[in-house]
């Protein structure tokens, strides 16, 4: 586990993190950092600590709201049966058309059958 050195409104701390995500605890440590000077010059807290503080809750909020955002698993599998379903649904339509085509076709083929079953008749007759 590496220990790493970061920054965060003129405060260093000592982080233990896996090794090969040092990179990746500087570049949160710099958008915390960013996210406090944005706190500090636009909000005016009263401390160190109330702009902590503020930091913390803007970033749980920037959480909440991408985590609302993120489907669940059930969301993707029904998202996917829904899916399927219009597939279906599709599949069952052409069907349905086709069947419908060849009916009117045997109905066509039918009538021209009875047509020239009758003349026939009415020539003979």
């Amino acid at each position: 586990m590496a220990q790493v050195a970061v920054s965060v409104g003129g405060m260093t701390f000592s982080v233990g993190c896996q090794d090969g995500e040092e990179d990746h605890l500087h570049v949160i440590t710099q958008s915390v950092s960013q996210r406090l000077e944005e706190v500090q010059k636009l909000l005016s807290p009263e401390g160190e600590k109330h702009a902590l503080f503020l930091t913390a809750l803007l970033l749980a909020d920037d959480l909440y709201e991408t985590k609302k955002k993120i489907m669940t698993e059930a969301d993707r599998a029904t998202l996917e049966k829904g899916r399927r379903h219009e597939e279906l649904e599709k599949e069952t339509n052409s069907r349905l058309h086709d069947a419908a085509d060849m009916a009117d076709s045997l109905l066509q083929q039918v009538e021209d059958h009875i047509k020239t079953h009758n003349a026939a008749l009415g020539k003979n007759s």
